[in-house]
């Protein structure tokens, strides 16, 4: 661990004097970040938004607190699983810092090469990013609204900056005996992105043990990471493990309330790729750091 303290420090250092550089260019922290903007066009060209399923997962936005237990029921009737599932993009990471001096710099991110100093996500330093100080504030600016709502299990990926953002954003559901759970399956793109693989999974568990790890199969190594260490996830791919996760793991648990505290790229697949949100913008858009969006999803074999 004190290896790693030391390297995220000379990353920081290096930061704080990009940082110093940029301080009067705020339209380069703006969200979402340039890399992403036409990913909804790169999902649709991948064929992730064409593979027929044999569950339909459809989705609407409810409101914090809403109370649609009979809604609920009604849909239990007619054979259709029905969950409200708050959904939160953790806080910003280091390597969303990172990237945003970068492009503050100027510096043409590609997002798709090996090499740090052309892709400021395949740096060493920033395996398993974890929240800087602004995104702990964030996920605390979310407390008092998650707060309000009703989540009878918190899931989370396994990745630092997620699990960080659900002990702070829903500490009080932890202080109340909600159980907090984490899963692989809603955890960032895999492969290449060094910010995405995991820290050794027993490390992982000594820093965070009111989490249940027990569905964690990446092992020290984290082997899925690993699996294409070369190249990203192909959305494809993302987007299969994704409806594997949310129709084997989600919709089988017993629990009609549920908080999934994941990743930006992750999501946005899911609101676009997976679950048919009926075109509605306010959920298919990109995600802000810390942001938690509530939504009434539908499961329907078809």
């Amino acid at each position: 661990r004190d290896s790693r303290l030391e390297t995220m420090n000379l990353t920081l250092t290096s930061t704080a004097i990009l940082l110093f550089a940029t301080m009067g260019n705020t339209k380069a922290f703006s969200q979402p970040s340039g890399i992403w903007a036409t990913y909804k066009e790169t999902l649709k060209e991948k064929g992730a938004m064409d593979i027929e399923r044999d569950i339909v997962i459809e989705a609407i936005s409810v409101g914090a607190g809403s109370s649609i237990e009979d809604s609920i029921r009604e849909d239990d009737k007619q054979g259709t699983v029905t969950k409200i599932i708050h959904f939160q993009r953790h806080g910003q990471g280091y390597h969303n810092l990172l990237g945003d001096v970068n492009r503050a710099l100027g510096v043409d991110i590609d997002i798709d090469e090996s090499d740090p100093s052309k892709n400021p996500f395949t740096k060493p330093e920033i395996q398993d990013s974890p929240l800087t100080f602004k995104g702990r504030e964030e996920a605390s600016a979310q407390r008092i609204g998650a707060a309000t709502l009703r989540p009878e299990v918190v899931i989370v990926s396994p990745l630092h900056r997620a699990v960080q953002t659900a002990l702070i954003s829903f500490q009080d559901h932890l202080h109340n005996g909600v159980p907090f759970v984490a899963h692989e399956g809603c955890r960032e793109q895999l492969g290449l992105l060094t910010c995405n693989k995991a820290l050794p999974l027993s490390q992982t568990k000594a820093d965070f043990p009111q989490v249940d790890f027990s569905n964690c199969i990446a092992g020290e190594d984290d082997s899925l990471w690993n699996e294409k260490p070369n190249e990203r996830e192909h959305p494809v791919s993302e987007a299969n493990r994704a409806f594997t996760f949310l129709t084997e793991f989600v919709m089988s648990r017993p629990e009609k309330e549920m908080a999934i505290v994941c990743h930006s790229a992750w999501l946005f697949s899911v609101c676009n790729a997976v679950i048919d949100c009926g075109g509605d913008e306010g959920l298919e858009s990109w995600f802000g750091t810390g942001e938690i969006r509530s939504l009434k999803v539908s499961f329907r074999k078809k």
